[in-house]
């Protein structure tokens, strides 16, 4: 107990002379504020980080507008989503995407916290919360998430049933699930490819080990970053063909 206790003072008293540094340009953070990614990021590089609640944009991909009314982008018509609808956060650049960065290839699991606070405020913003049945991470193949230690996605969302819980002072109407959704083909990079090399590498990529778990439910896919929208949308055909009344997605940075 009195080494724990040495331990927890010993770290405020280093907090105190050494104040965290910014993960984006290395300088002290002087005072965090209520955003919870000003514990590890400055006020000028969290400048750069921009949310989407406020922007136009497509109803089923989420794609951002300059201006105008909400309204479906050319791609969305040409090509329609197995998704209902995709949301986000933040849009994919800047701080946050260097953040994404530092957090899913230099294993900074302290970007979780902040970023999954983000993401469930989005979550209460896009979407009607008591609306879904399942909420499932999209999955790492084997080999991928051996290789990393971690699931990102997992990660981003594995805290909602408290936060719901804080919030609203009632357990949720839906549930975590990590088995739903299984990643069963390796596929080779997705940097650099097309929307359509995507969708072609990413061909019977996810499987549903038990369809009846997914059968009439309406789920809530949750990833770390949407480009073209390929993987949550593989994963969201799997689900569909699996029986599902209905897919959505929510990702903490689109493109």
């Amino acid at each position: 107990m009195i080494r724990k206790l040495v331990k927890k003072t010993g770290a405020g008293i280093g907090a105190l002379v050494f104040p965290d540094k910014c993960l984006g340009c290395g300088k002290y953070i002087k005072k965090p504020t209520d955003n919870p990614l000003s514990s590890c990021f400055c006020h000028t590089c969290l400048g750069q980080a921009l949310p989407v609640f406020d922007h136009p944009f497509c109803p089923a991909c989420g794609r951002c507008f300059e201006s105008g009314p909400d309204h479906l982008c050319g791609a969305c018509l040409e090509t329609p989503m197995a998704m209902q609808s995709v949301r986000a956060a933040f849009m994919y650049k800047g701080v946050i995407q260097k953040a994404l960065g530092l957090f899913k290839y230099q294993s900074k699991l302290s970007l979780a916290r902040p970023f999954e606070r983000h993401l469930f405020q989005a979550f209460a913003t896009h979407f009607e919360m008591n609306g879904f049945h399942l909420i499932l991470p999209i999955p790492l193949h084997g080999s991928k998430a051996k290789k990393r230690g971690f699931n990102q996605s997992y990660f981003l969302v594995r805290n909602f049933p408290r936060l719901y819980r804080d919030t609203y002072d009632r357990s949720p109407p839906w549930r975590i699930d990590i088995k739903g959704l299984a990643r069963v083909r390796a596929t080779v990079s997705q940097t650099g490819l097309d929307h359509q090399a995507r969708k072609k590498n990413l061909t019977q990529a996810f499987a549903c080990a038990k369809p009846a778990l997914i059968k009439g439910k309406n789920i809530l896919l949750v990833d770390d970053v949407f480009t073209t929208g390929a993987t949550c949308d593989a994963a969201a055909q799997t689900l569909m063909d699996a029986g599902a009344a209905g897919v959505s997605a929510l990702v903490l940075a689109r493109a």
